[in-house]
């Protein structure tokens, strides 16, 4: 028995659009006829709601691996609450030669043309309609106090120039009971609220109301790097993902500043979409301390829920028993307080147990060396690795870090670029591509970025390993053609997985250099086909 009907002339339907499997058709002709109205809620997923999750989005159809599933623009943009003066019409850092003051409220802007621009309409009519006077930045060498309210100006906006957005923005969580228990409330409450009532002479706003405006912010804001510095936007439905250490959702922006949701993963459908709110290369105290102090919740997904984080260990630390070959691992990892006394780690081998003080002094001991570090130095990066490899477990977030870091380095250090790398350092930039991509495949495949950047380091030295073997007479022509195969493959899946990225950024720049390298890539293995004959490539 047919249970649904048609959009358009509500008779009985079977046909299903294909694109969110939620509406249906009677005939192709009237999802035609319907496309123009429904196109902009064809979306793969449903609003969904419950107590523990508030709202949250569910897939309709089960969604391949890199499906777009979301794109839009901000509500509401601006500048990050601590930031010295820069354009607000484009974000650029200004400097007393570059900056000039609006003419319509003295807010300094790199042009005219960033003047009229529609990002610095908000604080200008405010300036101009109820301050009454312009505004005067004179300091450019360090951060300016004045700019932590204006991203909240241009929310307070909203509520007269665009009040469908304003009611948007308002449906967003902002946690304000949990809010006033912390340090920020009570700094947001007077550089911000107190300061734009009495300064801009918003006395039509209480500072409840500014003060949850602030909260939506925090809780909601994504960092956009498309401008440097990075500028904060809050999104629509984008807020609705909710978050997983392991997400099977990621992000990207586009030029403009717009969110792009892709999948990283197969989804199902009827299961949950999540993209991960804070680093997912962090240890499960660091993520889940930070989950809590800035979007006021415990995390107890699948990867914090698991002491070993599927089996890699990232956070463990070796037993402290020299004759053991064991490692430390919380007993309680969804504990929402630190509690000293009481939690304890133990040994996955010999089951000693150490307080968690002792484990987190040796972390603190590890994290303030790699933060002094000198990062762009291969030869600081292997010492690093060298001395600290028998404290921490060889898949430790503070290794790995660090691995990253040098798999990048060799090959960017000198003036030869890889050519110019010894046949060692090229063997271990092998090798530490390949050991950290398994690690992130493992843990986390929705780092896309990090994946899609090793990868394209791993191929370029698997192609010039190959190079030099040929040459010293090492390989012959098949055995050449393998191994650029394996780099072939590995440039497409870089591509692949960072062709979201804008080229404003370097991991778009890395997109666009994979893309030049295929065509390379494909030329000389056609050329190495044409000698060696009718081999399949």
């Amino acid at each position: 028995m047919v249970a649904e009907t048609c959009a358009v002339c509500t008779q009985p339907a079977k046909q299903r659009c294909g694109g969110c499997h939620v509406t249906y058709y009677c005939c192709r002709d009237h999802q035609r006829l319907d496309w123009k109205g429904h196109r902009s809620q064809c979306k793969p997923f449903k609003v969904a709601e419950n107590k523990a999750l508030g709202r949250h989005l569910i897939a309709t159809r089960d969604l391949k691996v890199g499906e777009v599933i979301l794109t839009e623009q901000p509500l509401v943009a601006g500048p990050s609450q601590v930031t010295p003066p820069i354009c607000l019409g484009c974000y650029k850092l200004l400097t007393e030669q570059s900056a000039r003051p609006c003419c319509e409220c003295g807010w300094p802007v790199c042009s005219e043309k960033c003047a009229r621009a529609p990002a610095h309409r908000a604080e200008c009519d405010i300036t101009k309609m109820k301050k009454g006077s312009k505004v005067t930045v004179r300091n450019f060498l360090q951060t300016h106090p004045i700019y932590q309210c204006v991203m909240a100006l241009r929310c307070l906006h909203l509520r007269d120039s665009n009040p469908v957005m304003w009611e948007r923005l308002l449906s967003l969580e902002s946690h304000c009971e949990e809010r006033k228990k912390t340090q920020r409330y009570e700094a947001d409450r007077t550089t911000i609220a107190e300061f734009v009532r009495r300064f801009f002479c918003l006395q039509d706003f209480d500072e409840e109301e500014i003060l949850r405006i602030c909260g939506i912010i925090q809780v909601n804001g994504h960092e956009v790097p498309v401008t440097d510095p990075p500028h904060v936007a809050v999104y629509d439905e984008a807020s609705l993902l909710e978050h997983s250490c392991r997400p099977n959702c990621a992000k990207s922006f586009s030029p403009d500043g717009g969110l792009i949701i892709h999948t990283v993963e197969p989804v199902l459908k009827g299961q949950h979409l999540s993209i991960c709110y804070t680093d997912a290369l962090w240890g499960t105290a660091n993520r889940r301390h930070h989950l809590a102090e800035t979007k006021f919740f415990w995390c107890s997904c699948v990867r914090c829920a698991d002491p070993t984080e599927f089996g890699t260990y990232f956070s463990a630390i070796r037993c402290l028993n020299k004759l053991c070959e064991g490692y430390l691992l919380p007993e309680k990892s969804l504990l929402e307080e630190f509690d000293a006394e009481s939690v304890s780690w133990q040994c996955n081998r010999c089951s000693a147990s150490e307080p968690s003080g002792r484990v987190f002094a040796i972390l603190e001991r590890v994290g303030v060396a790699l933060s002094r570090m000198q990062k762009g130095d291969p030869e600081v990066c292997k010492r690093f690795l060298e001395e600290y490899a028998s404290e921490l477990h060889p898949n430790h977030y503070y290794l790995t870090d660090v691995r990253i870091a040098l798999a990048q380095l060799h090959g960017q250090t000198g003036d030869t670029g890889l050519p110019g790398v010894s046949d060692h350092d090229l063997s271990e930039k092998i090798s530490l591509c390949r050991k950290v991509l398994a690690l992130i495949n493992a843990l986390v495949p929705g780092e896309h970025r990090i994946r899609g950047v090793l990868m394209f380091e791993l191929h370029a030295a698997v192609a010039e390993e190959a190079r030099r073997a040929s040459n010293q007479g090492q390989l012959d022509p098949i055995a050449l053609r393998d191994s650029l195969l394996e780099s072939k493959r590995l440039l497409m899946e870089a591509s692949l997985l960072l062709r979201h990225e804008p080229e404003t950024l370097p991991e778009g720049k890395i997109a666009l250099q994979a893309r030049r390298n295929l065509a390379d890539m494909n030329q000389l293995l056609q050329n190495i086909h044409a000698s060696i004959g009718d081999m399949p490539l």
